[in-house]
């Protein structure tokens, strides 16, 4: 029986980026798992019904473990108290910036034409350096190349394609 090694061969970009990913999902819950930073919640103010509307709305996000809504719902409540309540006493709330992740596709941009273009490196001492130029398409492209090989017989080629893209959100 012939000993079995082990294959390993280098991660693709996806799996580094898929691991990227949870290492920073796993850092993120560990700190909040442990921010002793964070501010209290705010109280409503005595005898306000938008205060009591609001925190009853970031009560039923909290029993629905909604923590985005009981975010949202903690920022209406400070704004409304810094607004329509400024000269209560209260302490003021120190503001805190919190980052979540939003999931995001790149897209090829619709609204911009791709660009092709060729750049001979073949040459005995150094690259000829001829270039087809920047077109659409990449067929001229391809015709330059077949062009510029019967003319000087050079066949090595650098090939570029350039685009623009776009973010957009996927939740």
């Amino acid at each position: 029986m012939a000993n079995e090694e082990e294959v390993q061969w280098p991660a693709s970009r996806d799996e580094r980026l898929s691991a990227s990913v949870r290492e920073v999902n796993r850092r993120s819950v560990t700190d909040l798992l442990t921010a002793t930073s964070y501010p209290a919640p705010p109280t409503p103010v005595p005898g306000c019904a938008t205060c009591d509307q609001l925190a009853a709305l970031r009560h039923m996000a909290r029993a629905e473990a909604d923590g985005s809504r009981e975010t949202d719902a903690d920022v209406l409540l400070r704004r409304h108290q810094r607004q329509a309540h400024p000269g209560d006493g209260a302490a003021p709330v120190p503001r805190l910036r919190v980052f979540r992740y939003v999931p995001y596709s790149i897209v090829q941009d619709g609204s911009a034409e791709p660009e092709y273009e060729a750049c001979c490196v073949s040459g005995d001492e150094a690259d000829c350096g001829a270039a087809s130029g920047r077109h659409p398409d990449p067929a001229k492209v391809e015709e330059w190349q077949r062009q510029h090989m019967q003319e000087t017989r050079h066949t090595r080629y650098r090939r570029c394609f350039a685009d623009y893209s776009v973010l957009e959100t996927t939740g």
